[in-house]
């Protein structure tokens, strides 16, 4: 089958590091030793999040020295994705043999989406209090920073990835969303967001005609009422009834929400099945025996 599989950049950055290289080029090569179990009997595609490592860079970029110019979001976007993209290319080369290729991917959206006026995307380090007027109470875990996240249109470097894949390569692309970028009088230009990894994801897949799409996440399975005293784990889902959910409200905006429409969306455009589920339970969740399985019946 080919398969794209979506990580968090959560996966990669865990609560209560500091982010240091060692830290999550250790969290890479855990994640890449799930993935390399199935490379030799799938078509494997990666996509990834960067949330925690944009939001971070950022900060890093604002505070800088004065005589340093700050780099904008979407250049920040840009540099996490590579940073990412080579942990991964080095440590799943070192696992298979195999050509592992990181496109550095932009990723089209429209300058008038209503996101960009109403930032709703969880990045960076999270507080244990509300420090800024731009921060929300994220996933149980504490308060962080969001950003406009519009909503994915086209990937640009498309067709090169599909023939990357049709090479026999193992690529890296979309890592972090992709890098948002508007078209103005033919050209191409970075605008100040983050584009949500799930719904790029999405994209891609239907693209490339991927039959699975995987969304890794810090949990297990998709719950409804999460963290609450009747909290209830779902193991299987249909379109309709993932749609129903959704409308009445059980899924974070930032954060369960969007993986739930991305995967609707992705049986909506052709895909057979999707697979929400932890890192760890990766292997099972594909042959049905864990995680949330989405499907159009």
């Amino acid at each position: 089958m080919k398969i794209v599989i979506a990580l968090g950049g959560n996966a990669i950055l865990q609560k209560g590091e500091k982010g240091t290289e060692e830290e999550q080029r250790k969290n890479v090569m855990k994640s890449c030793k799930q993935i390399a179990k199935l490379i030799n009997d799938h078509e494997i595609v990666i996509a990834h999040g960067n949330g925690p490592q944009v939001g971070n860079l950022f900060i890093q970029q604002q505070g800088a020295n004065k005589e340093l110019p700050p780099m904008p979001l979407h250049l920040c976007d840009a540099m996490t994705q590579g940073q990412i993209g080579y942990w991964i290319q080095q440590s799943l080369r070192d696992l298979s043999k195999r050509e592992v290729v990181t496109v550095i991917t932009q990723v089209l959206v429209d300058k008038n989406d209503p996101a960009f006026k109403q930032p709703s995307k969880p990045v960076g380090p999270f507080y244990e209090e509300k420090k800024s007027d731009d921060m929300v109470y994220d996933a149980g875990r504490g308060y962080r920073k969001v950003v406009p996240s519009p909503k994915p249109i086209k990937i640009i470097e498309l067709e090169s990835i599909k023939e990357l894949i049709d090479s026999g390569t193992i690529v890296v692309a979309c890592g972090g969303g992709g890098i948002p970028v508007i078209e103005e009088n033919g050209k191409l230009k970075g605008v100040e967001a983050v584009i949500d990894k799930d719904r790029a994801s999405q994209v891609l897949a239907n693209e490339i005609e991927a039959e699975v799409l995987v969304i890794l996440t810090s949990v297990s399975n998709v719950y409804l009422n999460y963290q609450k005293p009747n909290q209830k784990v779902l193991y299987n889902l249909t379109i309709e009834e993932a749609k129903k959910y959704l409308e009445e409200g059980h899924f974070a905006e930032g954060s369960m929400k969007p993986k739930i429409e991305a995967a609707v969306e992705f049986l909506e455009n052709g895909g057979k099945k999707a697979v929400i589920s932890s890192l760890d339970k990766l292997v099972e969740a594909l042959e049905g025996e864990a995680g949330t399985i989405i499907t159009k019946e």
